[in-house]
């Protein structure tokens, strides 16, 4: 499965989902509202994840004990960050192999090269 049909997936997911607005709809200057709200989801999703990485930390739990938690957190924090994508027209492959271009020339001095090996 690639990641057009993942995002086709959650837009008919979000499509069919019932609420206070249409959970599928574009976003623009005229409802930034609803990325207000999606952004705002996101976050609290991150602060999930977050919350068990700190119980870890702090010796509640093992990572391993965590781990299935932490994988639907993780899971959460893709759909809205597909959704965000969708919505508001990104071209999420494409922005990632740009990303990761510019990455690589912004820390390509930590790269070893053939003399220091």
């Amino acid at each position: 499965m690639n990641l057009n049909e993942i995002i086709d997936i959650q837009k008919e997911f979000d499509s069919k989902h019932k609420g206070h607005f249409d959970w599928a709809q574009k976003i623009d200057d005229n409802n930034i509202d609803i990325l207000e709200y999606l952004l705002l989801c996101l976050i609290g999703e991150f602060g999930e994840a977050t919350n068990l990485i700190k119980k870890v930390i702090r010796g509640d739990y093992s990572l391993c004990d965590v781990k299935p938690e932490l994988s639907e957190e993780i899971a959460d924090i893709f759909i809205y960050v597909i959704k965000l994508a969708y919505q508001l027209d990104i071209d999420l492959e494409k922005q990632f192999l740009e990303k990761v271009d510019k990455n690589k020339e912004r820390f390509v001095h930590f790269e070893k090269n053939e003399d220091d090996k």
